[in-house]
Formats: C-alpha cells, sequence, structure tokens
C-alpha cells in the first residue's frame, strides 16, 4: 500500500480506514456496475466519504482499479500451494483435479475484479498487464516444471514445457472465468464437466510416458 496521499502527506491510521473503504466500496460498486460508468463520486458515496477524498488517495478510477486487482492478483496461494506440494505419481489426477479446482475457487472470490483486469491487460494497458503476468508467471513456471519432470530434460525442452503450461494456464482461467456463462452450451455441458475435462489435459500433461 502506498504510504502517502495524492498530496505527499503520509497516511496516518484514519487516512488508511478511508482509502480501505473507497477500495472496498469500489469492489461492491464493480459486481453491479459496469466499469465504464463507475466515477469517482459513486465510489466516494457508496464508501460514505465526500467525493475529494477519493481523489486524495487515488489519481482516479483505474489507480483504485488497479489496486484491487494487485491485490486479488496477490491471492493464488492455494493454487501454488497445490503445485508446490509433493505428488504422488499414482494419484496424478487427483493432484490436477486439486489444482484446477484451486483455481476455480480463486476466480469465484475475486471474478469481478479479475475479469476487470484481464480486459485491461488485453487492451494493452501496461500496468494491469504487469500486475496480470506477476500472478501467472510463477504458476505457469511451477506447471512447466511439472511437464518437464514427468517428461524428463532430454525429451522436452524448458520453452516446449512452458509453451504447453502456458496453453493449460489459460484454457483454464478462461474456463474459470467464464464458466457461469455458457451461451449455447449450457445443454451439453456444465461447469463440472469443464473441470474433469482440465483436469484429464492436466493429467496427459503430467504422466510420464505420455503422448504431449
Amino acid at each position: 500500500m502506498r504510504k502517502t496521499n495524492q498530496d505527499g502527506q503520509a497516511i496516518g491510521r484514519k487516512g488508511a480506514e478511508s482509502r480501505a473503504r473507497l477500495l472496498v466500496a469500489a469492489r461492491h460498486l464493480i459486481t453491479a456496475t459496469p466499469t465504464e460508468t463507475l466515477t469517482a463520486s459513486a465510489i466516494a458515496r457508496e464508501a460514505g466519504l465526500a467525493s475529494q477524498t477519493f481523489y486524495l488517495y487515488f489519481k482516479g478510477v483505474d489507480e483504485a482499479l488497479l489496486c484491487l486487482s494487485r491485490k486479488a492478483s496477490e491471492d493464488t496461494g492455494e493454487i501454488v500451494a497445490e503445485l508446490d506440494r509433493p505428488w504422488d505419481s499414482g494419484q496424478l489426477r487427483h493432484h490436477a483435479e486439486c489444482v484446477v479446482s484451486a483455481f476455480y475457487r480463486y476466480w469465484d472470490r475475486h471474478r469481478a475484479i479479475l475479469n476487470i483486469r484481464n480486459f485491461r491487460a488485453d487492451g494493452g494497458q501496461d500496468s494491469f498487464v504487469e500486475v496480470r503476468n506477476a500472478s501467472a508467471v510463477p504458476i505457469v513456471t511451477k506447471i512447466a516444471a511439472r511437464i518437464r519432470a514427468a517428461h524428463g530434460e532430454t525429451a522436452l525442452s524448458e520453452r516446449e514445457a512452458m509453451s504447453r503450461a502456458i496453453i493449460i494456464f489459460s484454457a483454464i482461467e478462461r474456463m474459470a472465468a467464464r464458466y457461469a456463462y455458457l451461451p449455447g452450451w449450457r445443454s451439453f455441458v456444465d461447469s463440472e464437466d469443464l473441470k474433469r475435462a482440465e483436469a484429464e489435459i492436466l493429467t496427459l500433461l503430467i504422466s510420464p510416458g505420455r503422448a504431449i
């Protein structure tokens, strides 16, 4: 968290509380308000603060959204823990399912702001790209290490393992982000079908001797 406000003054306890209230209000509003219509005054009003108070702590709405994106992006501990724990070679499907389920829970906790983060990142806003990558790269790297360890360094280069990890990460993220919105597909599959399919693909990638 930044230590000074926009006027360069140190943020004390009351200032930190006001800033936190504004972020809570912004998080609440983005679940029901289109981002393009979100305003500083609406956030301040939701927080029960004066409009000018918002600009004491944030340059604009985008900075508040970036702060929320950064906080959400740091909450990947459960996913990382699943990838770091020792895996039983006879239970690879179970471990893959745990990783996928942790990913979905992460998205369920932060769906609104993560969708905004990714939309801004895809649109080329560098600050959101940086936040997104800081969250994704450690996970992708750990998946790649699992893939390469399963097949051997002589069979699969680091770049090849990373490429496969990026593809499976992107697929899981996309489905976790949008599984509640499957127009035209709901008569065929639901979110549990998608999770099982993703776990099966991840299992194939991390299974020794399997075609990749």
